[in-house]
């Protein structure tokens, strides 16, 4: 297991079985607190062949290069993180992600995921992934008819992909709830629960910086999660947690907020939303000791 240090207290996290252990009993010196945001994500390509409406990434051209990528993970591994979160943009368009993957699995402690919507994944590329990664999470937004009308691909497509992938990398399903979507999510549940997902992580959609839903979509998101929150594991964006009336596992900034991203614009941000980050020059270890000092700053705990 890899521990950190945290104002909440011990930390432990197991990258296999996606287990974490808070042991909130003993008291933590902010002198030792780790430095790293606990899960970083990168997006190592902004580039994507898929034309989603409702997307905010950039899309241009960008790769990050495999041995930036690798200095990055080591970094962040040395420095304290937990997981990396591989995206984009649209991840399996890297060459090198295959590679990657497996070379910062065999050379780092860090747990790796992906999010994709899948329909690249071949039979190869996930026998490739096996035992390489913590879990493969794939972009659905509700089964048929929304997946296509908001994807432009047939959702019987990624079902192949699935099937495949099942039992032999955990999987997670990744959702942006909208004024659309919010209406399946009984139907994507059934979905879910049927390739026994690892977890389904629901991204209320941001537009302009703001997020879009309307206050009876609010309560009624709200309403659902109470409803279903035993029926498989449920995670929810940050962005979120203020318009709903849901129990949280916890209530601290620091925990909430202890999260960062990096771009293929080699910038580093509080999260991918953001238009601006801090470019990535030459050390990437100065970057995160001045984020923790403003992180601990700004933050209650």
């Amino acid at each position: 297991m890899k521990v950190r240090i945290e104002p909440d207290g011990v930390h432990c996290y197991d990258r296999v079985s996606g287990l974490h252990i808070l042991i909130d009993e003993v008291k933590t010196n902010s002198d030792h607190y780790s430095l790293a945001p606990r899960t970083v994500s990168i997006g190592i390509t902004d580039k994507c062949d898929f034309e989603c409406s409702y997307c905010y990434v950039n899309l241009k051209n960008n790769f990050l290069e495999k041995d930036v990528i690798i200095n990055y993970c080591k970094t962040l591994d040395n420095l304290g993180t937990f997981d990396i979160a591989f995206g984009g943009g649209e991840p399996t368009l890297h060459p090198d992600l295959i590679e990657i993957c497996q070379q910062v699995w065999d050379e780092t402690n860090l747990g790796i995921s992906i999010t994709t919507h899948g329909h690249h994944l071949s039979p190869d590329k996930i026998n490739s992934l096996m035992g390489r990664i913590s879990l493969l999470r794939f972009s659905i937004d509700g089964i048929e008819p929304i997946y296509s009308q908001l994807r432009h691909k047939p959702l019987k497509n990624l079902i192949k992909v699935l099937e495949y992938t099942n039992g032999k990398i955990p999987i997670g399903f990744n959702t942006v709830v909208n004024s659309l979507t919010i209406k399946g999510l009984d139907e994507l549940l059934e979905f879910a629960i049927q390739y026994k997902i690892a977890e389904l992580l629901l991204l209320p959609m941001i537009n302009k910086g703001r997020t879009s839903l309307k206050d009876n979509e609010w309560n009624y998101l709200s309403g659902w999660i109470n409803r279903n929150k035993d029926k498989v594991p449920l995670r929810i964006s940050i962005f979120g947690k203020e318009n709903l009336h849901v129990p949280f596992l916890f209530n601290s900034d620091y925990w909430d907020s202890d999260y960062a991203f990096i771009g293929a614009d080699k910038t580093f941000r509080e999260n991918s939303y953001e238009k601006q980050g801090i470019e990535i020059k030459y050390n990437l270890d100065t970057i995160i000791k001045n984020w923790k000092s403003k992180h601990l700053e700004k933050i209650s705990y």
